[in-house]
Order: structure tokens, then sequence, then C-alpha cells
């Protein structure tokens, strides 16, 4: 009973050459990597993984692909992104979206497969309410949009 008390959870870390400093965690669907403070920007990237596995190439080319394209995806889900900041803040997002919303970070699914349920999260800048807008995907498509506080 007391060596389950005194034992010290041991924290896996890996630096990726890519990725950079990458701390593996535990969530309710299993294992994934986090980074934190990604190429020096304020977003959060996870990373779903299989036990310990390290990130894929696939998964690589996925973060690259978010970052690259986020203009676009942006577009994608700008017209739901629209109508919940609308229905929170009684104003509409500003035509240059980054004025109303900051990128805050992604999730990279199983061997970067766009099919597999991934999440895309801006922080609100409105009224500096903080509130985050996430995004969620599966089947490549928009699902729904939620916001925490």
């Amino acid at each position: 009973m007391f060596r389950g008390l005194l034992k010290s959870e041991l924290r896996i870390g890996i630096d990726h050459p890519i990725l950079g400093e990458l701390q593996l965690e535990q969530g309710k669907n299993g294992s994934y990597w986090l980074s934190e403070a990604f190429q020096d920007d304020d977003i959060t990237v996870s990373i779903d993984t299989v036990d310990v596995a390290p990130p894929s190439d696939e998964q690589v080319e996925f973060r690259v692909w978010v970052t690259e394209n986020l203009a676009s995806i942006y577009d994608s889900v700008s017209s739901e992104m629209d109508i919940q900041h609308l229905g929170m803040h009684r104003k509409p997002v500003e035509a240059d979206w980054r004025k109303t919303f900051r990128f805050a970070g992604f999730d990279v699914p199983i061997q970067g497969k766009i099919g597999l349920p991934w999440e895309l999260a801006f922080e609100c800048l409105t009224d500096d309410s903080g509130f985050i807008y996430t995004c969620h995907f599966e089947n490549t498509s928009l699902v729904h949009t939620s916001f925490d506080t």
C-alpha cells in the first residue's frame, strides 16, 4: 500500500529533431505527446500515439500541413466560428480573423490520418475573454465547435 503512495511517476520526454521537446502524457483516449511551446510560438500541439511510440513521419507532415494551411483551414470553419462568436459576444468576427482569434493549438491524429478525429483551437481575443473555441473534425469534416472559459 505505501509503495504505491511513495512511488514517483517517471515522466517520459523526447527531443524530436523537428518537433522539439515533447512530454508523454496520458489522456482519457490514450497516450499523446505534448509540446507547449512549439517553435517559440505560444501554441499547444498534442500528438496522439500508441504506448510510447514517437511521432511518425506522417504526423510531422500533418503538423506542417496545419501550420502552412492555417488560413484555408480557418476559412473552412469560419462560418461556424462567426456564429459561435456572435452568440457569445454579440459582435461579429473582424474581417481579419486574427484580430478576433489567436491560433492556440491543435491535435495530430495517429499516423497523421486526417480522417481520424482531431481538433484545432483558437483563443478569443474579444474583450480579453480568453475563451477557447475548439473545432472538432472527423472524417475530414468539421463536426462541431465548442468553447471553454
